[in-house]
């Protein structure tokens, strides 16, 4: 009896937190159709002001990284890793990534790897054909993101 009850609860409790787990960090909230057929993600000021000035820091990265590029010099390159790899996650403020549609965290994590990959690459083994293709790859994110997401403030 006792057995039946504890698989039963243990069912019950894997199923709850597979819920919470889709709820909290995959659904994402406040996500409409915009006008334009983007899909608006809608969120408090600060967090939208956060996520701007992350984009301009991206940015800034893809002109540094052109810059090494062109004067094939891997040491301009090796910089964007602070500037926006992912050790910048740990500063998103708290409860925004839950917010977030997958679609758009996917991206945008998928963005930060590729500045510390391109980074480490100009440490380790510099060849600017190979940081070239993962630029490309950094640049196709920023076009998809922004062809398929606006972020309104509330």
């Amino acid at each position: 009896m006792y057995k039946k009850i504890t698989i039963v609860a243990l069912i019950i409790s894997l199923v709850s937190n597979a819920v919470l787990i889709y709820k909290f960090f995959y659904q994402g909230e406040k996500v409409e159709l915009a006008k334009d057929g983007r899909t608006e993600i809608k969120m408090p000021k600060e967090n939208r002001e956060f996520i701007m000035k992350e984009m301009r820091g991206f940015l800034e990265s893809v002109q540094q990284i052109n810059e090494g590029i062109a004067k094939n010099d891997p040491q301009i390159i090796a910089k964007v890793e602070k500037q926006s790899g992912t050790c910048k996650i740990n500063e998103v403020p708290q409860g925004m990534i839950r917010s977030l549609p997958l679609g758009f965290k996917e991206m945008g994590f998928n963005t930060h790897e590729l500045f510390d990959a391109m980074a480490k690459m100009a440490q380790k083994n510099y060849d600017r054909q190979q940081i070239q293709e993962k630029m490309n790859q950094l640049l196709n994110n920023c076009v998809s993101c922004h062809k398929t997401y606006k972020i309104t403030a509330e």
